[in-house]
């Protein structure tokens, strides 16, 4: 059954401006309300924005702090082992450092 609407974009018996033998496609009224602009949401003020919460705030502080600890490791391990490569390439045998425990007199 027909509907006698005519604002009903589905209704078959409805012209087109197409000329004879296009296809004709027909819209939902869903998507003829997003392309005619009806279906824009107001832009947000700029001072509008939550602020973040604690446990995010916590959550980033020992991120950073990983991260920088992280860092520091690289540096240092990158350090000697580029010691040991100088000692290396100079030709020494004794590059490798001994480690020893502590005597206890």
């Amino acid at each position: 059954m027909l509907s006698h609407n005519p604002s009903v974009a589905s209704e078959p018996s409805k012209k087109s401006d197409a000329p004879a033998g296009a296809p004709n496609i027909v819209r939902f009224p869903a998507a003829q309300k997003s392309a005619s602009g009806l279906n824009k949401t107001a832009p947000r003020p700029a001072g509008s924005e939550e602020p973040l919460s604690t446990g995010a705030l916590i959550g980033i502080g020992i991120f950073l702090v990983l991260l920088v600890l992280s860092g520091v490791w690289l540096m240092n391990t990158l350090r000697d082992m580029g010691k040991m490569q100088d000692c290396a390439m100079q030709g020494r045998r004794n590059c490798a450092q001994i480690e020893t425990p502590p005597r206890d007199r």
